[in-house]
């Protein structure tokens, strides 16, 4: 079994990853205006991406090893961050007052812990339908939205509008499955071994 601090490692990685493709599709959206700072970019979009990362693949570890997991409605609930934290650029706030640039990365936050519930397989069926079947709005949303936002630059029918919608979509989904970690119960043990 893999030590705590590697599966962690693992998390970082795959967390980094993904939050450098879901970028690449905010970019994608906006076109030459996008623009890749430190703060706005790595602060507030890679870093938290990764500590996310790190904390599913360090709950993922305790999971799989049959512990308990120490906080986990916080755990649980880490994604809020990424829609909280680009919050904190300079201007940010009353962008998304005048314009509503911003609103949807907490949509995307939220649906993925909602998705996280629901394929989790714990809990009331019809709150894991419910939250699914939000999370899987956004994710179409995140697709369908493409051409609207980016203009006929990004129609579906072109090569880079459906890359770009395949990409929205495939990165709140993906979301949603690493954020199933800690609402997942332990692994059941054949006690007959």
């Amino acid at each position: 079994m893999m030590p705590a601090g590697a599966a962690a490692a693992v998390g970082v990685a795959v967390g980094l990853t993904w939050a450098a493709g879901f970028r690449e599709y905010m970019a994608s959206l906006v076109g030459t205006e996008s623009k890749i700072t430190w703060f706005g970019t790595f602060g507030t979009i890679l870093m938290p991406a990764a500590a996310i990362g790190a904390l599913f693949g360090w709950a993922e570890h305790r999971r799989a090893n049959g512990e308990d997991l120490p906080l986990r409605r916080a755990i649980a609930a880490a994604p809020i961050a990424l829609g909280v934290l680009p919050l904190t650029r300079p201007g940010a706030v009353a962008t998304l007052r005048k314009t509503g640039e911003g609103s949807a990365a907490s949509g995307v936050a939220l649906a993925a812990i909602g998705g996280g519930y629901a394929v989790a397989g714990r809990g009331p069926a019809w709150t894991r339908v419910a939250t699914g079947v939000i999370a899987a709005a956004v994710a179409i949303g995140a697709a369908a939205s493409v051409p609207s936002i980016g203009g006929s630059r990004l129609a579906l029918s072109k090569p880079r509008g459906a890359l770009t919608a395949a990409l929205g979509a495939g990165s709140v989904l993906t979301l949603a499955l690493a954020a199933s970690v800690p609402f997942r119960g332990r692994p059941r043990t054949d006690s007959s071994q």
